[in-house]
């Protein structure tokens, strides 16, 4: 019979421990972990350009956002629920279309937009936002609740109904800058996380936009782990996602919508030792026709990404590609 000798033996014991054991991402559950008194900030982009169709006239847009945040751990329960303040520092728009014209709007800057339509809309927001501070509530898997918004923001949607999704169609723009727009954005920024950190862990998000006469537009974000990366020199957990968008008419629906083409996907990248997440990106490409007293058809690109650190001073108001950088 061969013999091995100790140094070998052990080798191989530990290379079956190795394979026993899987890849160091379903060692441990991958959960956020808020520490009272911590701070961290993170930049919010998103952009969307397409063109629409109405009624035989054609106009193509484009949109970039960014916000700059500071979040701000008061307390954490027993459960590891933090109560998280989220503060608005900078605000960076991007506007282009024939019927708003172009805009640009920097509050870092002392110069407002001229005064037009779009901005005479947005700026209650905007002010309303900009030094404000959300409450919300966030629980290690990821799960946002009770989200307050700031009051001067609140009395803004009081007093002028830029609540409603004005757009009617399925792009950012017109559910962007609403109460529910605001709200469906805390909580993307916030990546969720599965009970179960294996191979096979699947779980998803969905979100949903009513157009008011026309029906429900349903967005579900399947998630899925892929594993781990190296990145600056930490091992960064990877989660993918992918986005399907369905729509459900209204029982008293006005019009015929037709979702006739479509395409999502995001990654994640989350420091599990750290218990945050470093960067995240996605995209979503769709079409849509619409029939009914008016002929409209839509096609949109959006992109997003949320990334720990702050903006350059000339960064521009939109979204970049997927990159798994931890800076």
């Amino acid at each position: 019979m061969q013999r091995y000798s100790k140094a070998v033996y052990s080798s191989v014991l530990l290379a079956l421990a190795l394979v026993q054991a899987g890849p160091a991402w379903a060692a441990a559950p991958i959960r956020w972990k808020f520490k009272e008194g911590q701070s961290l900030n993170y930049v919010l982009e998103r952009g969307a350009e397409g063109k629409v169709n109405l009624t035989g006239a054609e106009f193509a847009f484009k949109m970039g956002m960014a916000f700059d945040t500071t979040w701000q751990i008061k307390s954490v329960a027993a459960d590891g629920t933090a109560t998280v303040e989220q503060t608005v520092d900078r605000i960076q728009i991007n506007m282009s279309s024939p019927l708003a014209g172009t805009m640009a709007y920097d509050s870092k800057n002392t110069e407002k937009p001229a005064t037009g339509p779009v901005w005479a809309m947005l700026e209650p927001v905007v002010t309303g936002m900009l030094g404000q501070t959300f409450k919300v509530k966030i629980s290690p898997l990821g799960i946002v609740s009770d989200i307050e918004l700031p009051a001067k923001l609140s009395e803004s949607f009081a007093k002028q109904k830029v609540g409603q999704n004005r757009q009617g169609g399925l792009g950012i723009g017109g559910n962007a800058f609403s109460e529910k727009g605001i709200k469906e954005l805390i909580t993307r920024s916030v990546v969720p996380l599965p009970e179960a950190s294996d191979a096979n862990a699947a779980w998803s998000q969905s979100f949903e936009n009513v157009i008011p006469f026309v029906g429900t537009q349903t967005t579900e974000v399947k998630f899925t782990l892929a594993g781990n990366e190296k990145v600056d020199g930490k091992d960064l957990v990877k989660i993918a996602a992918a986005t399907e968008l369905t729509f459900e008419p209204a029982d008293d629906a006005r019009a015929e919508l037709e979702i006739t083409a479509q395409e999502g996907s995001g990654v994640f990248y989350f420091d599990a030792a750290a218990g945050v997440m470093i960067n995240a990106a996605g995209k979503q490409s769709s079409a849509m026709e619409m029939s009914g007293p008016q002929e409209l058809t839509q096609e949109i690109k959006e992109t997003s990404r949320i990334r720990l650190g702050k903006s350059p001073d000339k960064a521009p108001a939109a979204a970049s590609e997927a990159k798994p950088a931890a800076k």
